[in-house]
């Protein structure tokens, strides 16, 4: 059902006062991977005070540092957001790409197929981890 649904994940602050990102669903637990497929539309909800901005990572990987600027500017298939302030809403959305850039400098797009994860962080704070996998 490729682009007809829309999820939301949210920024919160865990009882160790650590922030995190969480799912908006039944059952979803701050970390929990968000699901999605390409062509569906992700937002993000920020419950805390401070600015964050979900950023892809250097090769979509799960530790890596934030994208430099220059490679992710709006409009560019992972630019998730701009910044979103305290207890507000993101926006642009999101829509899931059907490719991912490539991993490497010269290498091919990668589908994004069931199974594949989009790894990001918060480009203002990035210890601050998330994933959305594709079904």
């Amino acid at each position: 059902m490729s682009g007809t649904q829309e999820w939301n994940i949210r920024i919160v602050a865990t009882n160790a006062g650590v922030k995190t990102f969480q799912p908006w669903g039944v059952g979803a637990n701050p970390g929990d991977a968000a699901q999605a497929q390409a062509g569906q539309i992700i937002t993000w909800g920020n419950g805390t005070a401070d600015v964050h901005q979900p950023w892809p990572t250097v090769g979509n990987t799960e530790n890596g540092a934030p994208v430099p600027d220059a490679d992710n500017p709006p409009g560019s298939p992972l630019y998730f957001t701009d910044p979103i302030p305290g207890f507000g809403s993101s926006s642009p959305q999101f829509p899931v790409p059907a490719t991912l850039p490539p991993a490497t400098p010269g290498g091919k797009p990668i589908p994004v197929v069931t199974g594949v994860t989009i790894y990001y962080c918060c480009k203002n704070h990035p210890s601050e981890r998330g994933k959305i996998v594709i079904y």
